[in-house]
């Protein structure tokens, strides 16, 4: 995610009503939620490196891209052809293009949420947030303005897809705008990177366990709602608050909200099959999300 703070004349009240634009309301858990969300303070990019964990290098998908990503420069004429001829013309795309990519492999398989092919992470609330730019480029050792013509040249490409929102926030008196931008790598990436195996795996695994994270906090939030409040003498009542909380758990146990957070993925999945298929109709969208996520199941 790219925070680009610009300040903006003061407008008039009827200039500000006729700016401000009305978004279908999301799921906290959706990527897209991300670009709405409150504004984070700006932490600095002077701290430490972000590198793959342990438990990540453990995947294959997260070893063999590394490895695959870090000699791009070496295979550059094996992978990613459409990268070849981005410009489309007869110049091939020159061989600092590939270095930036491989000098950024590791900060972009760091933030990758597997479960969407977005840079971002789920947060302990079930709320989507979306990384900063800035902060892979300073992990990568590159300018801001160079990571971000690299992805404008991926997205031309087809390997990505970028979505960018304009949030208007108030700091220290004055109006600002930040631009808070969406990036999804597109399964053509993985399948010129001849990962699609590994990439179509990890991230079945990975929405299966996003499943149950979301219920769990679904569950949770419910309990937390229907759980009476504890009365100042409790004194006889242990019995009594024991089975109401029994009942409660019982009451809870059905997948009430089930439903949820497969039906995030579901739309997540469609819109992502749009933005690669845009010209199928709908009823072939759907039925392309219902056979993979069969598949997940």
């Amino acid at each position: 995610m790219q925070d680009r703070t610009v300040a903006r004349p003061r407008r008039q009240s009827g200039e500000e009503t006729m700016a401000r634009r009305t978004h279908k309301p999301q799921h906290p858990a959706s990527p897209t939620a991300g670009l709405s969300a409150a504004a984070r303070h700006n932490p600095g990019y002077d701290g430490p490196i972000r590198e793959l964990t342990e438990a990540q290098l453990k995947l294959p998908f997260f070893r063999k891209a590394l490895e695959c990503l870090k000699s791009i420069v070496q295979t550059r004429f094996k992978l990613l052809p459409l990268l070849m001829h981005a410009n489309g013309n007869e110049r091939i795309t020159r061989v600092e293009v590939y270095k930036n990519l491989a000098a950024v492999a590791e900060p972009i398989l760091v933030r990758l949420d597997l479960a969407t092919g977005v840079l971002g992470w789920l947060d302990e609330t079930g709320n989507f947030r979306l990384n900063n730019q800035k902060g892979l480029a300073h992990d990568a050792g590159l300018r801001p303005a160079t990571l971000n013509r690299l992805f404008k040249l991926l997205e031309k490409a087809g390997y990505l897809t970028r979505r960018l929102e304009r949030i208007a926030i108030r700091e220290h008196g004055t109006q600002l705008v930040r631009t808070r931008v969406m990036i999804r790598f597109t399964d053509l990436f993985w399948r010129h990177l001849r990962l699609s195996l590994a990439h179509t795996l990890s991230r079945k695994a990975a929405r299966k366990k996003r499943l149950r994270t979301l219920h769990a906090l679904e569950l949770a939030k419910a309990q937390t709602a229907r759980t009476p409040a504890r009365r100042s003498n409790p004194r006889g009542q242990g019995g009594a608050a024991a089975a109401l909380s029994d009942r409660l758990r019982v009451r809870t146990a059905p997948l009430d909200d089930s439903r949820m957070p497969e039906q995030l993925l579901r739309l997540d999945l469609i819109l992502q099959l749009k933005s690669e298929h845009p010209s199928l109709p709908a009823a072939e969208l759907h039925a392309m999300a219902d056979a993979i996520l069969s598949g997940a199941g």
